[in-house]
């Protein structure tokens, strides 16, 4: 007997890759755009809000492997996208 959800429904969504195993950046880069079609295509999905991509950073036999600043050489444990800008951003309707 399964049981019902009592309740509001969560908000968020989770994709899980740790079937996957360790893996290279490219095809995890596939994976991810995969699933974005999929959510596009089959469920409908059109819009998210405040996307949140956490991943175990790791050599190619798993071991963990630290991400360091290029500037001072120090681990970073969080990067902000200041980079991406949607080109409709840049239009006054």
């Amino acid at each position: 007997m399964t049981k019902k959800f009592q309740g509001k429904p969560s908000p968020y969504l989770t994709v899980d890759y740790t079937r996957l195993g360790t893996i290279s950046l490219d095809e995890f880069r596939q994976a991810i755009l995969t699933d974005l079609h999929v959510l596009e295509d089959v469920h409908g999905v059109e819009f998210i809000t405040a996307p949140l991509l956490r991943i175990k950073v790791t050599d190619d036999y798993g071991e963990p492997h630290p991400v360091r600043s290029l500037g001072d050489g120090k681990p970073i444990y969080r990067m902000h996208t200041r980079h991406f800008r949607p080109a409709c951003w840049d239009y006054e309707p």
